[in-house]
C-alpha cells in the first residue's frame, strides 16, 4: 500500500523536485510557456512537497501567507487523493501560523475539486497562459462558509460570457460539477464549443463511473460528414450512454446539465445559469417534442471490420 504525506520544503533545498514535478504538469502537459512558468516569487514563498513511498509527485507554494499557488499532481498519481491531502496540509498549516485567509486562482475545470476543500469561487473567468481561470477563497477558520459563485444548484443569477475563453470557463464549471446527465441541443456542430476538449472528456469521465449517465445530443442540421466529429465517435464507442438525433426543427443552441443548469451560446457571447430548475422545466418540455419526432442518425455507425 503506498505511504502518502505532506511536508513542508525550501526552494534553495527542494527546488530540482519542485521544478521537475511543475515543468511536467504545466509545461510539457498543459503547454504553459516556460517563460510564465518561472518567476522570482519562488524564492520566498512557502512550498510544500507530496510524497509517495517517500518520491515527490505533487506540489504546492504559498505567496505572502496567503495565495495558494503552482499546485500540482504527476499524471500517474492522480485519483489517490493526494491534490486533497496537500490543501488540507496548507490549511493546518494556515491555522497553525493563524493566517485567517487563503485565496487561489484555480482553473475552471477543477472548481468542483477545490469546492469540496472548502473553496468558494469570487471572481469571473479570465484567461491564465490560455486557460481559464476563476479566484477562488477559503476562510481558514470559518466553519461554515456561505456558498459562492458557480455553485450547482445555488447560484441563480444568469452570467454573461463575451468570448470564447470565458464560455469555455463557465462551461468547465458547470460539467465539473455535473453526475448525472447532459442535453446538447445544437443549430449545427461548426461552433468550437462544440469540440470543447472539457465536453468530451468529462462525457468520457461520466460514462466510466456512472451506469446510470445518459447523453442526449438533439442537432438541428446533420451532414455525413458529421461522422467524424469527436462526439460522433464517441457514441460509436459508448452508444449505452450517448443518443443522437437530428430534426428539421429550428433549434437553439441550449444545454442542459443535471435538470439544474443551462448554457446557451450565439457565436462568440454565451449566458450560463448553475441554478434555475424552472426554466428548464420549460425549455424540457418542448425538447421532448422536438427529440420525439427527429430521426435516429443510423448511417452514423462504423462498421467493425
Amino acid at each position: 500500500m503506498s505511504q502518502i504525506k505532506v511536508i513542508g520544503a525550501r526552494w534553495d533545498k527542494d527546488r530540482v523536485a519542485l521544478k521537475d514535478i511543475r515543468k511536467q504538469v504545466f509545461i510539457q502537459e498543459q503547454g504553459v510557456p516556460e517563460d510564465l512558468e518561472w518567476d522570482q516569487a519562488d524564492h520566498n514563498c512557502e512550498h510544500f512537497i507530496a510524497l509517495v513511498n517517500n518520491e515527490p509527485v505533487g506540489c504546492a507554494r504559498l505567496i505572502q501567507q496567503k495565495k495558494i499557488g503552482r499546485m500540482a499532481v504527476l499524471k500517474p498519481y492522480r485519483s489517490m487523493g493526494i491534490g486533497k491531502q496537500i490543501i488540507d496540509h496548507i490549511l493546518r498549516h494556515a491555522s497553525q501560523k493563524r493566517y485567517t485567509r487563503l485565496e487561489l486562482s484555480a482553473q475552471c475545470q477543477a472548481i468542483s475539486f477545490y469546492q469540496k476543500c472548502g473553496f468558494e469561487a469570487f471572481s469571473t473567468p479570465y484567461d491564465d497562459a490560455g486557460i481559464p481561470h476563476i479566484d477562488m477563497a477559503c476562510n481558514v477558520f470559518s466553519q461554515h462558509q456561505e456558498p459562492g459563485l458557480f455553485n450547482l444548484g445555488k447560484d441563480s443569477a444568469i452570467h454573461h460570457g463575451k468570448n470564447i475563453l470565458e464560455a469555455e470557463g463557465y462551461l468547465d464549471m458547470m460539467l465539473s460539477q455535473t453526475h448525472r446527465s447532459i442535453i446538447l441541443c445544437l443549430k449545427d456542430l461548426s461552433h468550437p464549443l462544440c469540440r470543447h476538449d472539457g465536453l468530451i472528456q468529462k462525457i468520457k469521465q461520466l460514462a466510466r463511473h456512472n451506469r446510470h449517465f445518459k447523453a442526449y445530443i438533439l442537432i438541428g442540421q446533420y451532414s455525413p460528414q458529421n461522422n467524424e466529429h469527436s462526439l460522433f465517435r464517441l457514441q460509436d464507442r459508448l452508444p449505452s450512454f450517448i443518443e443522437i438525433r437530428s430534426t428539421k426543427d429550428t433549434l437553439p443552441c441550449q444545454w442542459l446539465t443535471d435538470s439544474t443548469a443551462w448554457f446557451d451560446f450565439e457565436l462568440t457571447d454565451c449566458r450560463a445559469c448553475f441554478s434555475d430548475r424552472a426554466k428548464i422545466r420549460h425549455f424540457m418540455e418542448r425538447f421532448n417534442k422536438w427529440w420525439h419526432n427527429a430521426n435516429a442518425i443510423s448511417d452514423a455507425r462504423r462498421l467493425s471490420i
